[in-house]
């Protein structure tokens, strides 16, 4: 069944490569002149007080592919839609946002090997999955990195953007922004209210070192398994936990199958909106600097609306029977404690100095 999907989503990549148009689909074309200096024309020469300037042909209208793996009701589709509309009024309808969700377009990592080629424009991402194309990115999944929402936001706008700008563009990706997946939280097929507790259970997460080293910390084994099979892991026994946000669980019908749930924040999650570094060479510097100041616009919305979601699904999973099992402040300084090495073997030393001088 997963090599089905993956040939078909490269199937797909090969059908969009000749169907593609806009930015995601042009040749590549040279960037247009600066705009000449006020009373100068573009060749330099002194312009007439009277000349009317030359008409422009209209540009063809840019639409850009966006791919992510949640549902088309989650707060990262609404943070796209309000992005898609705050792109088309400030380009006056000259970008717009084509968006698939649900992992229509492959999951995180297919998506992302997309975007390197150019096929797929923009990838609502994930440190855990960006940790295959670049290393270093492991640490934004540490436990225990961020003290809260308000640090974790004002570093993401900052000092991480900042730390790993070139790291994107090495692997042939722009970070535009850092949305939000929040603060995920341990759910399970077993009864879990102390540290001992998370000993034994096969945790699934989604790829990168520093998780995986964080779940085997603390005694449990770490299982890889993409997010559109967790559904399937969990029901089957395959895996026999997983964390997440309450509204991505909830999204996913995790909780069918997931009986209880608790307070642990296992790590903060945040979600880089990658995009292509060959749609980003094909777009003006004005339009660069529209889709970065839309996207940040889009985060802050994105976040509210994530958080306002999360106690709504957490409430849907108490509805729906699953029992909460509250970690007393004690059990999780025992696990703060018993993974606090990992920080200084996984985070760089200048990003977690500057990490933790917020």
């Amino acid at each position: 069944m997963k090599t089905l999907k993956k040939v078909c989503a490269l199937l797909l990549a090969f059908a969009m490569i000749f169907a593609m148009s806009a930015c995601g689909g042009k040749k590549a074309e040279p960037a247009p002149a600066a705009p000449a200096a006020s009373g100068q024309s573009s060749s330099g020469s002194s312009g007439s007080s009277g000349s009317a300037p030359a008409a422009q042909p209209a540009a063809d209208p840019i639409v850009l592919r966006v791919g992510h793996k949640s549902s088309d009701t989650s707060s990262w589709q609404k943070g796209a839609e309000y992005w898609n509309d705050l792109l088309k009024e400030r380009t006056n309808g000259q970008i717009t946002l084509e968006i698939h969700p649900n992992s229509e377009l492959g999951d995180q990592k297919e998506m992302t090997e997309m975007a390197q080629l150019g096929v797929l424009d923009i990838v609502l991402n994930a440190p855990a999955t960006l940790a295959s194309f670049m290393t270093e990115i492991s640490a934004m999944d540490l436990p225990f990195l961020f003290r809260d929402y308000e640090h974790a936001f004002a570093c993401m706008d900052t000092c991480v953007l900042d730390y790993y700008k070139q790291a994107y563009i090495d692997v042939g990706l722009v970070d535009l922004a850092n949305w939000d997946t929040g603060f995920k939280y341990l759910t399970s097929n077993k009864e879990t209210r102390k540290m001992e507790d998370i000993a034994g259970q096969k945790i699934r997460y989604a790829g990168g070192a520093a998780l995986a080293a964080t779940i085997e910390a603390l005694g449990a084994s770490a299982i890889s398994i993409p997010w559109g099979e967790t559904y399937i892991a969990l029901s089957q026994g395959t895996a026999d936990a997983q964390f997440n946000p309450c509204d991505t669980t909830v999204a996913q019908k995790v909780h069918e199958v997931q009986k209880y749930f608790t307070n642990v924040p296992i790590q903060y999650g945040s979600e880089p909106i990658t995009m292509s570094l060959i749609s980003w060479n094909k777009l003006t510097p004005e339009q660069q600097q529209i889709m970065v100041e839309t996207c940040q616009e889009a985060a802050y919305y994105q976040r509210d609306i994530a958080q306002k979601m999360g106690k709504e699904a957490e409430q849907t999973m108490l509805d729906y029977g699953c029992i909460y099992c509250e970690f007393s402040p004690e059990e999780i300084g025992k696990i703060q404690e018993k993974t606090a090495f990992l920080l200084e073997e996984y985070c760089p030393a200048s990003l977690l100095a500057d990490i933790r001088a917020k």
